[in-house]
C-alpha cells in the first residue's frame, strides 16, 4: 500500500476495507462514498483504534478539510477516493487539503480604513458634546452662585425693611389696633414676631413710666 499522502484518509480506506465494520460503516453500492450507519459504535470501538480521539464531529471535520461532501445522512464523498481498485487507491495522495483552510483570510485594508476613519469622527464628536457639556455646567455653576447672592441680598433687604416697619409701627400704633389689622393680612410666624415685639416695647414704656413718676 502507498503510505504517501495525508495518513487520515488511508486510515479512513482501511476502516471500509474492514468487511467486519459493514454494520456500521461502508462504502455505498457506486463505491464512490461511504456511509457512517451507527455513530455511536463508530465513534466509541472504531475511531479509538485509528485516531487519537473518538469523537464524530472532529472525523466529520477532517473530512471536511479533504473537501468530502455530505450527500446523505452521514454519507460522504469525494471525487478521487473510490472502492476496491488499486489505481483508484494510489489517488489519495492526490486529496490535498482545502486551501481555504490554510489560508487566513485578512479584512479589507480599505474597509478598515473607512471603519477607522468613522470612528475617529465619532470620537471627535463625542468630545466635542463633552466640552460643550462641561461649559455649560461651568456656566450653570456662575448662575446660580450669582442666583444665590442676589437672593441673599433680597433677604437681607427685606428683612431690614420689615424691622423699619416694626419698629414703625410699634412706636405708633397701639398693639391692639395693630393686631387687628394685620390679623387678615399677615403670616401667622410674623404676626407671633411683631406681637412679641410689641409687647416687649409695650413692657419697656411701662418701666419707663414707672421710674419717671418715681
Amino acid at each position: 500500500m502507498n503510505k504517501e499522502g495525508p495518513g487520515f484518509l488511508y486510515k479512513v480506506y482501511s476502516i471500509l476495507e474492514h468487511s467486519d465494520y459493514d454494520d456500521i460503516v461502508s462504502w455505498n453500492d457506486n463505491g464512490d462514498g461511504f456511509q457512517v450507519k451507527d455513530i455511536n459504535i463508530f465513534q466509541n470501538n472504531i475511531l479509538p483504534n485509528y485516531f487519537k480521539h473518538s469523537n464524530f464531529a472532529s472525523f466529520v471535520r477532517q473530512l471536511n478539510m479533504y473537501d468530502f461532501h455530505k450527500t446523505e445522512k452521514n454519507s460522504f464523498k469525494h471525487k478521487l477516493f473510490r472502492r476496491n481498485q488499486k489505481q483508484e487507491r494510489d489517488l489519495l495522495p492526490q486529496i490535498k487539503r482545502k486551501v481555504n483552510d490554510q489560508i487566513i483570510i485578512l479584512p479589507n485594508i480599505e474597509q478598515i480604513n473607512q471603519e477607522l476613519s468613522m470612528l475617529i469622527l465619532r470620537n471627535q464628536e463625542l468630545e466635542s458634546v463633552f466640552t460643550y457639556l462641561i461649559q455649560k455646567s461651568d456656566q450653570l455653576k456662575k448662575e446660580n452662585a450669582f442666583l444665590w447672592q442676589e437672593l441673599c441680598k433680597i433677604k437681607q433687604k427685606n428683612d431690614h425693611q420689615q424691622e423699619k416697619l416694626f419698629d414703625w409701627l410699634s412706636n405708633n400704633i397701639s398693639a391692639e389696633s395693630l393686631f387687628k389689622i394685620l390679623e387678615k393680612s399677615i403670616t401667622k410666624r410674623d404676626l407671633i414676631k411683631l406681637v412679641s415685639r410689641l409687647f416687649r416695647q409695650d413692657q419697656q414704656n411701662k418701666k419707663i413710666k414707672k421710674d419717671f413718676i418715681i
